[in-house]
């Protein structure tokens, strides 16, 4: 019987049809005669699962490739032609079809039931050096160099719901108001985001952001909102209303007229309490405070994606070359977290993938009959021990 290798099973997820004519429409193949966009694709979501970390050998895993080269539909790529099509194969395919995949992350997010909390922050892709500075060094800041990855994360699945890529120098807060915005969602996000008229914005389209204040804020209290619990790490909540100044000199507070809700929470270890500012009053004060204790999982998605999948090593130094290694790490932690969503796999995701990683050219049914096989071997030695006794 016919069985399918965890390789292609995971690509299965994969809207072929959808991902061809974004090729097409980008022209991204044109002219190309060994290495489609779709090789490419296959051989650096490959890359990522075995954390090949470089060009070289990266090239050397796809001769494993040749045996199957029927059902991926892809093989051996030498690492000249492999140089090539980093440098020159259109990047915006594999942005189009991380879009397609984040879009069914957003679908299940709906169809769960509970609360639907999106974790909001960004991550810098350091890239400085002689390859990088020709076109990186013209959006350089003072803290860094290079690229930088926004993230919207769904806090129930641990999943991207919404990426987006941006030189350095483009700010968190410019993102975040062409980011869309998803009524009944909570909007969970740092300091780096403060601008009363993007969080009025939020409200205005049925959503909720639990925030940061900053310690400058023209606040006036109107009453309090709820008792604080003895023994809680809540010390005020608070009702508050916003002043009516202008924000950098020049735009007027849209939120100037509406209540909003201050939660004091004391930290442990610090002598300055954590303030928070939402406009959600439904939820308790304790609820929101963990609300934005959980933004750190979005850094350990961060942190996850640059160790496990070696976002750290570039196989090459265009910004073309760059990007389709990110984008094909997006998509190569989007299509693990469906197959282990799918295959009802008990470990966690990290466990998932090193499985993957040592087994991806096998076959489940030939790896359960190794199990089997195995288990059987191990039943008969405990036998012959009890018979030599």
């Amino acid at each position: 019987m016919f069985s399918s290798t965890f390789l292609t099973q995971l690509l299965s997820a994969i809207p072929r049809s959808s991902f061809e004519r974004s090729v097409e429409a980008h022209q991204a193949d044109r002219y190309v005669k060994r290495c489609t966009s779709w090789q490419l694709l296959v051989t650096l979501v490959s890359g990522h699962l075995t954390q090949a970390l470089s060009l070289r050998s990266l090239a050397t895993f796809s001769e494993t490739l040749a045996p199957h080269r029927y059902h991926l539909r892809a093989g051996p790529i030498a690492r000249s032609t492999l140089s090539d099509a980093l440098n020159k194969r259109d990047y915006r395919p594999l942005q189009d079809l991380c879009e397609i995949l984040l879009s069914g992350v957003s679908r299940q997010q709906r169809k769960d039931i509970g609360a639907m909390v999106s974790l909001v922050d960004s991550t810098s892709i350091t890239l400085r050096g002689p390859h990088f500075d020709d076109w990186t060094a013209a959006t350089k800041t003072r803290i860094t160099q290079g690229l930088k990855v926004h993230v919207g994360l769904d806090l129930a699945q641990r999943a991207p719901v919404y990426v987006n890529i941006t030189p350095a120098n483009v700010n968190d807060l410019s993102d975040a108001l062409e980011m869309p915005i998803q009524t009944g969602m909570t909007y969970v996000f740092d300091k780096g985001y403060c601008d009363y008229n993007w969080w009025h914005q939020l409200q205005a389209k049925g959503a909720f952001f639990v925030t940061r204040l900053k310690k400058n804020a023209n606040l006036k209290v109107l009453r309090e909102h709820s008792t604080v619990v003895e023994q809680s790490a809540v010390m005020t909540d608070e009702v508050v209303q916003f002043g009516k100044k202008y924000l950098g000199g020049k735009r007027l507070n849209d939120y100037r007229d509406e209540p909003v809700r201050r939660v004091v929470v004391a930290r442990e270890g610090h002598a300055t309490p954590l303030v928070l500012v939402t406009n959600d009053f439904a939820r308790s004060a304790e609820e929101i405070a963990n609300l934005y204790k959980d933004r750190w999982r979005i850094e350990l998605f961060f942190k996850w994606i640059k160790q496990h999948l070696k976002l750290k090593r570039f196989y090459a130094f265009s910004e073309n070359a760059v990007r389709l290694q990110i984008y094909s790490a997006l998509i190569s932690y989007l299509l693990l977290h469906l197959f282990h969503r799918r295959s009802g796999f008990q470990g966690s995701l990290f466990e998932l993938t090193v499985r993957i990683a040592y087994a991806l050219h096998e076959r489940p049914a030939t790896q359960e009959f190794k199990d089997r096989r195995r288990q059987e071997q191990d039943q008969l030695k405990a036998a012959q021990g009890s018979l030599q006794l």
